[in-house]
């Protein structure tokens, strides 16, 4: 089971997402806007966010930014999740340090397989001390 920060501000695409995670096995848990994922990045090292751009306060790509800056969040993967289909976002996104980038409207399975796939890509970089963690 993999600890997974949805940070998004629309209230149906969280309720979708977090029930499918859900229903997979996965501990869920939600930010509705850049400065509350920034938080919960620090009260909770998560294995995964997945993380919206337009959000309020601070968007995605500062959000990104932000964590990538921090040593202690360099093994969590970040996938945007984005209504954002332009090439310039896309770069932008990889620019801040994304790991992954899917666009919205998405089909659960397209989700879900881009989860799997991080988690294990996570799972695989990390010797089994979590980040911050002290061994």
């Amino acid at each position: 089971m993999a600890r997974i920060l949805v940070v998004e501000d629309s209230p149906t695409i969280v309720s979708s997402v977090e029930w499918l995670l859900r229903q997979n096995g996965h501990e869920v848990y939600v930010a509705r806007d850049g400065l509350t994922a920034l938080a919960s990045v620090r009260a909770f090292v998560p294995d995964l966010v997945l993380l919206d751009i337009m959000l309020p306060h601070t968007n995605g790509f500062e959000v990104c930014t932000l964590m990538r800056r921090n040593p202690a969040y360099n093994s969590v993967h970040v996938v945007m999740m984005t209504a954002l289909t332009g090439e310039a976002d896309i770069q932008r996104a990889y620019s801040v340090g994304a790991n992954g980038y899917i666009t919205k409207p998405f089909k659960d399975a397209s989700l879900l397989e881009t989860v799997n796939s991080y988690l294990a890509k996570q799972k695989e970089s990390t010797v089994g001390v979590r980040p911050g963690a002290s061994s």
